[in-house]
């Protein structure tokens, strides 16, 4: 589009003349040019050759509004010497009316080229006056019809361009080279909708990239989630794995417990049952001594002799008795305490969990503390170890700072004797550098002076001048060949501002077309390329067949003629493509220089030889013989009919014959006749199967 926009820009295929005129009625110079007729008229795409080439020069023409207009536009074209133009002035051009009619009947009529022209209503006039008269067809054939049956009246435009010009003359060809102006417009606007439309389904797919964008970040918001929550569920599974391996180790703990409790309490029960049995003795004892006693009593009643003794023995077993009855208490207690050190025991089994963890918790929070003061106590002693180093140091320290005082005080009056020196060269410094300063000024606004005068005449930076590398030796010839070449620039005039526009139009057309060059150059090779590669290729595919070819000529020449020698010969070896052959035959007894000297049947003969050569190498299926044999003699016609019979091509042979010979070799004969007028009738026989029964009935 950029391009047809700058053909039609630049007014590309339009004469000299006629741009200038359109240029200065675009700026204003020229009042009342409306335009060339070409670019005033619509036509669609399939009549714009026809009308077109109906227009010929007259595409061009200028329309202007009156004569006036025209007369000054011509005087401007003399006076520029910008060539000539053809002007219609809208006040003045009629058309002339067209009497011909009955085209419509016509095969391949179009409709009359004005017509097929869409334009303003003011220009109705001069479309008529151009096109009024001129019939657009749909090919060259139909033109030619209708211009010969109305005798060539008027001018006949085919679709394709083809003229057939009143009074009988035909113009045709290729298109001319400026073809295509008129419809260069009509091109322009459909390149424009397709852009419309490409840039409106751009603006989709990117509303589409752009929800899809908007969805993928969604997206990978989403996988960042499910990732942070598998991240946290890895931490927590871990976490969890932990849990249950420490409750694990808790259960294994607490099952050891029990155990140990299971067995403590069987132990107690165990005890228990020997402290009841013990209980139960010392009932029986405490029984058998009450009996006793009661039966002592008894006694010392019979025995008051016995008083004393009997009251000692009392006393003993009263003793005896109560010892039993506090061990039967402290027995009592034991059990008591026995029962509730296992009830005891039993909760404590129930809360062990709980006290193990607490357990473990307190004994993880005292290793902590500990390698917490461990690691204090280590930092306390590599503190001390450090400051005492750090003591080692400023003591060596304060030792060279000392020694070194003393050093700074004897360079302080040496300093002090080379600070008067300095002050007296720094006083005769300044007295020069005053001086400098001064000159550094001067030449500073000197070199200002310069710049500007640079920039002023020549538009030069002091960057870009420097960046130049000019080096003047000769200041005075310098300036003369500067006034010189001051004088040559202001003898060229004045400078085309646009010219550096122009020269990027130019320049990119330049390029597109160079480009363009480029591409069809590199095809043309590339087809050049594989024309030779295919040349090749059909000398060598030639160069076989004509070696096989020739073989087989020269066996069935002599199968033909029963001997003599035959050959095919390239007229020009070198450019096998292009050569003629030479047909080189010695019949058998003859000796004839050439083949003009043979009858007619030989020749035909070795033409026939020809041919079936060349089946030889790509046999057909089957094979028409069209009256081949009707110049050959009685013994030829049998040789060529045996040949065929004979022959291993896999070829089926129909013969169009009248001799016998090659009827009698037929397989089969097929005859057709026309007894009654109008009434064809085929007749067939085959000789094979009559043979045959022939052979039968001999054989009878």
């Amino acid at each position: 589009m950029q391009i047809l926009e700058d053909l039609e820009k630049n007014m590309d295929g339009f004469n000299h003349s006629v741009k200038t005129v359109i240029k200065e009625s675009e700026s204003g110079k020229i009042r009342g040019i409306y335009g060339a007729v070409i670019r005033l008229i619509n036509v669609d795409k399939e009549y714009s050759v026809a009308i077109e080439t109906a227009l010929g020069n007259a595409a061009q023409n200028i329309i202007v509004d009156n004569e006036a207009t025209a007369k000054f536009a011509i005087d401007f074209l003399k006076k520029s010497s910008s060539g000539r133009a053809t002007f219609l002035p809208v006040s003045s051009i009629k058309s002339r009316e067209f009497k011909e009619s009955g085209f419509e009947d016509e095969y391949g009529y179009v409709g009359i080229a004005s017509e097929l022209v869409n334009a303003d209503s003011r220009y109705n006039e001069i479309i008529k006056y151009l096109l009024g008269g001129t019939v657009v067809v749909e090919d060259i054939d139909s033109a030619i019809s209708i211009a010969k049956k109305f005798g060539n009246r008027f001018k006949v435009v085919s679709l394709d361009g083809q003229v057939i010009n009143a009074g009988g003359s035909i113009t045709g060809g290729s298109l001319i080279k400026n073809a295509g102006l008129l419809s260069r417009g009509s091109d322009i606007s459909k390149l424009k909708s397709e852009i419309d439309k490409l840039v409106e389904k751009e603006k989709n797919y990117i509303a589409d990239y752009n929800n899809a964008i908007a969805e993928l970040s969604k997206c990978e918001g989403e996988i960042s989630t499910v990732e942070d929550n598998l991240k946290t569920l890895a931490e927590d599974k871990i976490r969890a794995l932990g849990e249950l391996k420490r409750i694990g180790e808790l259960k294994e703990t607490t099952e050891k417990q029990i155990e140990d409790l299971n067995d403590e309490i069987s132990a107690s029960e165990e005890k228990k049952l020997n402290l009841n049995a013990i209980i139960e003795n010392a009932l029986l004892a405490i029984s058998g001594l009450e009996d006793e006693k009661n039966t002592l009593e008894i006694k010392i009643a019979e025995l008051s002799g016995g008083r004393d003794d009997i009251t000692a023995t009392r006393a003993q077993i009263a003793d005896e008795i109560t010892e039993i009855r506090l061990q039967i208490i402290e027995t009592k207690k034991d059990v008591e305490n026995l029962l509730t050190t296992a009830a005891a025991l039993e909760l404590n089994d129930n809360n062990s969990t709980l006290q193990i963890e607490g357990i473990k918790e307190q004994i993880a929070n005292l290793n902590l503390k500990n390698e917490e003061i461990r690691n204090t106590i280590y930092e306390h002693n590599c503190n001390i170890e450090s400051l005492k180093k750090s003591c080692s140091d400023f003591e060596n320290e304060i030792d060279s700072f000392s020694t070194r005082r003393e050093e700074v005080e004897k360079s302080s009056v040496l300093l002090r004797n080379n600070e008067k020196e300095l002050t007296f060269e720094r006083e005769k410094i300044s007295g020069e550098l005053a001086r400098l300063s001064e000159r550094r000024e001067n030449m500073v606004r000197e070199c200002d002076n310069v710049i500007k005068q640079l920039f002023d005449e020549y538009q030069l930076t002091k960057t870009e001048a420097e960046a130049t590398g000019i080096k003047i030796d000769n200041p005075t010839e310098t300036k003369r060949e500067l006034a010189e070449v001051k004088s040559k620039i202001r003898s060229l005039g004045n400078v085309n501002v646009s010219a550096i526009e122009e020269y990027k139009e130019v320049n990119e057309r330049y390029s597109f077309m160079k480009e363009q060059i480029s591409d069809v150059e590199k095809a043309r090779d590339e087809l050049n390329k594989l024309i030779s590669q295919l040349t090749e290729q059909m000398k060598e595919l030639f160069l076989v067949g004509f070696e096989k070819i020739g073989e087989n000529f020269s066996k069935t020449f002599a199968d033909l003629f029963g001997g003599g020698t035959a050959k095919l010969v390239l007229t020009n070896p070198e450019n096998v493509l292009e050569s003629g052959i030479d047909i080189v035959a010695k019949l058998p007894g003859k000796n004839v220089p050439s083949l003009d000297g043979l009858s007619g049947g030989e020749k035909a003969l070795i033409a026939l030889a020809i041919y079936f050569a060349i089946m030889k190498v790509n046999a057909p299926p089957f094979c028409f013989l069209d009256e081949v044999d009707t110049a050959l003699d009685d013994i030829n016609v049998d040789r060529f009919a045996d040949y065929m019979s004979k022959s291993d091509f896999g070829t089926q042979f129909i013969c169009i014959t009248h001799r016998r010979g090659t009827m009698e070799s037929a397989d089969m004969l097929y005859g057709v006749t026309m007894q009654e007028k109008g009434i064809t009738k085929l007749i067939e026989l085959n000789l094979s199967e009559l043979e045959k029964q022939l052979n039968l009935e001999n054989g009878r």
